[in-house]
């Protein structure tokens, strides 16, 4: 695939192309934050029910991004982008006009697969049309789009759901995906030579169904206690996994080469940033929720607080990324880790009579990604071995999003058990009872940060010891 000329300027269009396409996918996951206690309350539904609007839509994408990332590896990053920006416009139409929880989630569901196209096009973009020396600043400004769209998101979610509508935070992204569609197709290089064969669909449908089950079991099992149900979810989970194993490890062109994982140093950083995406993901998910029902917020009022992370992440992403550019990524990824760390803790102390420590919480959650966003996604990069850059991008931007996907789905669990609220709706939930739920979630995602926070100090930087 060939890459932009430089000295034209042609990797100022792939930044743009690359913030324009994320800052979409960070608005639409900000909007929904904002709004799902307005859902809920719409529906009927409890915590448990409601959180499957944004795990479906993760999960989707961690399902389907590494056969998309293939796609795109071969050859198709173009069409993929553009496909999947009018595919995610359309769904959200349909999102917008559902009149039902189940029509809801089956909208996006298709949601998440056009989701899936962008953000895997995006990341393979970044790898394969800029050289090594700029990678890590082309993901912070995939960073800084996101950061974009998610500081839009919150405020623009809260004005929509308080003086319309919550299905008008699907509806608005029909414009920007189209019009984001159009600037693609004119500033993305073109597609050359592309390969249609050796597609792993035996292996990628082997990998859906044990994400799934999986992540079905690890919400479920918390709230509801081992069943008939979740627990054959939790074989048929172990079931595939073994088949995909033995296909992976047994073949040449599986969508995600296992064999990877036999370099120790990036197997730990996989683990660093699964666990980074699954506490932030988790305390964007339950935020919103403590917002309205402790604090006693309106929609504007919690928009309003919930843009103080994204602002954070915006304000440091570049700077960041650039730093990494000359003095590693290690560093900032210990330093992420800690501020995590600190913002679990913090979190674990909030209360109604503590506003104050509410808006440094979400400063902290903010901090944390704006310091360590590009270079944790770029470690994994830094340790796939050479030639394999296009399937490190796809591994990273599956990690990120089952991340993302586990991250709701785990708290949404660990809330459920630590209140006893399964079932019940969230309108109905007494303070004293959700924050029995909010604080258990904390103090996992306290142990969760400790663990990365060391594996981050533990891996050496590429180059400098052994590698």
């Amino acid at each position: 695939m060939e890459g932009p000329d430089e000295a034209s300027g042609g990797y100022i269009l792939v930044y743009i192309v690359i913030a324009l396409a994320m800052f979409l996918d960070g608005l639409d996951g900000t909007i929904v934050n904002v709004a799902l206690p307005s859902i809920a309350e719409s529906f009927g539904i409890g915590t448990s029910a409601s959180s499957w609007i944004s795990t479906v839509y993760f999960l989707v994408m961690a399902g389907l991004i590494l056969i998309f990332g293939k796609v795109c590896d071969k050859g198709a990053v173009r069409k993929v982008m553009v496909v999947g920006l009018l595919l995610f416009s359309a769904s959200s139409l349909a999102c917008g006009l559902s009149t039902s929880l189940s029509e809801l989630i089956v909208f996006r569901a298709v949601q998440g697969v056009g989701a899936s196209m962008i953000a895997s096009s995006c990341m393979l973009a970044t790898v394969e049309f800029l050289p090594p020396r700029k990678i890590t600043f082309g993901l912070s400004v995939s960073l800084l789009g996101w950061s974009l769209g998610a500081a839009a998101g919150p405020a623009l979610g809260g004005v929509l759901t308080e003086t319309l509508s919550w299905h008008w935070i699907f509806l608005i992204n029909v414009p920007i995906g189209v019009v984001a569609a159009i600037v693609c197709m004119k500033a993305f290089p073109k597609d050359r030579g592309f390969d249609r064969t050796g597609f792993d669909i035996r292996g990628s449908a082997m990998l859906f169904i044990c994400i799934v089950t999986g992540l079905f079991a690890l919400e479920t099992i918390p709230s509801h206690g081992l069943s008939v149900t979740n627990g054959a979810a939790v074989v048929v989970c172990l079931l595939f996994l073994v088949l995909f194993t033995r296909h992976s490890l047994g073949s040449g062109n599986a969508v995600l080469d296992l064999r990877l994982f036999r370099i120790r140093q990036l197997t730990y950083v996989v683990v660093v940033l699964l666990l980074v995406n699954v506490c932030y993901m988790g305390a964007q998910y339950l935020f919103p929720f403590f917002l309205t029902v402790e604090m006693g917020y309106s929609a504007v009022e919690s928009s309003m607080h919930m843009l103080i992370p994204a602002v954070t992440i915006l304000a440091l992403c570049l700077f960041t990324g650039k730093m990494a550019e000359t003095r590693g990524n290690r560093v900032f990824c210990i330093v992420g880790g800690v501020v995590l760390t600190i913002f679990s803790i913090t979190a674990c102390l909030i209360c109604s009579d503590t506003p104050y420590l509410v808006m440094i919480s979400l400063a902290l959650l903010g901090l944390t990604w704006g310091i360590c966003g590009g270079p944790i996604g770029s470690r994994v990069i830094d340790f796939v071995p050479k030639g394999k850059e296009g399937e490190g991008s796809s591994l990273m931007t599956f990690v990120i999003y089952l991340g993302s996907a586990m991250g709701t789905a785990l708290f949404s669990g660990l809330f459920s058990l630590g209140s006893s609220s399964s079932g019940t709706s969230i309108s109905e939930l007494e303070p004293p009872v959700f924050m029995d739920g909010f604080l258990f979630s904390m103090v996992a995602c306290v142990v969760m940060c400790v663990i990365l926070t060391f594996l981050s100090w533990y891996v050496p930087e590429k180059g400098v010891s052994g590698e």
